[in-house]
């Protein structure tokens, strides 16, 4: 698959993450059916990258901490509204240093390393690592 890169870092997009499906399985640890993905070849190849993606930030409520989670759709559209799945969303773990305050829909430009998640359910399926503000 080819990539658009710029400065360095592949252009994401929301498109190439929704390429996941979800199996039901139980977690011991939640003590709950939770949807484990199942990530096509296409995005486990991005594992580890250096990517740039652009969403709308859903701040956690404290401006110190130091994640957000960015969405490929607006709050009332996201996941965990209901009009989306888990594809939509990612947690983005910023630099030291870095913007922390967000506001609800910010369109915003992130970059970082991509991680893919399957099994720590503390973080969403995508997580990107040291992650900056592009102006």
């Amino acid at each position: 698959m080819a990539y658009e890169w710029k400065d360095g870092y592949l252009l994401l997009s929301w498109n190439t993450l929704a390429q996941v499906t979800f199996e039901w399985a139980f977690s011991g640890e939640l003590e709950a059916e939770v949807p484990v993905p199942n990530f096509s070849e296409a995005v486990q190849a991005l594992e580890g990258q250096p990517v740039q993606i652009k969403g709308y930030v859903i701040p956690m409520g404290d401006p110190d901490a130091p994640f957000t989670i960015l969405s490929a759709n607006p709050y009332k559209q996201c996941f965990f509204c209901g009009g989306a799945g888990p594809e939509t969303v990612m947690d983005v773990l910023l630099k030291d240093g870095e913007k922390r305050h967000f506001d609800m829909d910010e369109t915003t430009v992130f970059r970082g390393r991509l991680r893919l998640n399957r099994d720590d359910f503390d973080y969403l399926n995508y997580i990107l690592d040291d992650a900056e503000v592009v102006d």
